[in-house]
């Protein structure tokens, strides 16, 4: 048996896989659970592979001794509570012994580095990507189609976006805070973190979010 090993992501890919630990963590720390370990992520090869495969990556992640278990995708044009309600469907009927939180990031995890960019906050990013000091978020970040994409047409010509270069610095340099107020998705994130901490505590291997119930057709 592995030993236990603490909060497991399944992530799309190899960007997510380097970011998204350090993310949890970070979190963690602004929540004072100080305690709680974050293992290394799970990468998918892409949203396709993970969705197919579902069951298969839950199951790895507890054979590899998760006491949790976060599952991150990107919205991109989907209804993320729709998509989060079906995945949490098929992680409940799999009865595992360790909780599961779903979250998608609406539209992509790249919103949330927009999100950061206020006429006052933001610098870090700026700097990392090279942004010229007046680009800012518009008032509504989460409408950007392709935040990739926002993200490179600001950007000097000389410079691309790259996720598995920057999207590890980027989380660290994240206006926590900022984004909390900006974006539905990452609040449902950071909600979803103190939900597997204080479902380990309890013992209790929760599902969430809690899907609703199932419609049937007209």
């Amino acid at each position: 048996m592995s030993r236990r090993s603490g909060i497991v992501a399944i992530v799309e890919g190899p960007g997510d896989k380097k970011a998204v630990p350090g993310l949890v963590r970070n979190i963690l720390s602004a929540c004072n659970y100080f305690e709680t370990p974050v293992s290394r992520a799970i990468p998918t090869g892409g949203k396709p592979s993970l969705l197919r495969k579902f069951e298969h990556y839950l199951q790895y992640a507890v054979h590899n001794g998760g006491v949790a278990i976060l599952v991150l995708l990107d919205a991109d044009e989907e209804c993320p509570r729709e998509k989060a309600d079906g995945l949490a469907r098929r992680a409940t009927e799999m009865n595992l012994n360790v909780p599961v939180a779903i979250v998608y990031a609406k539209r992509e995890y790249e919103t949330w580095f927009i999100c950061s960019l206020a006429p006052d906050r933001g610098d870090r990013i700026r700097k990392w990507l090279e942004l010229p000091a007046d680009v800012t978020a518009p008032e509504c970040p989460e409408t950007i189609r392709d935040a990739k994409k926002w993200l490179k047409r600001h950007m000097r010509r000389h410079r691309s976006y790259k996720e598995t270069v920057d999207q590890e610095p980027l989380t660290h340099r994240l206006e926590l805070d900022l984004v909390q107020t900006r974006s539905r998705s990452f609040c449902r994130l950071w909600h979803a973190v103190e939900e597997l901490v204080q479902a380990v505590e309890l013992g209790v291997a929760t599902v969430t979010p809690r899907p609703g119930p199932v419609q049937d057709d007209p």
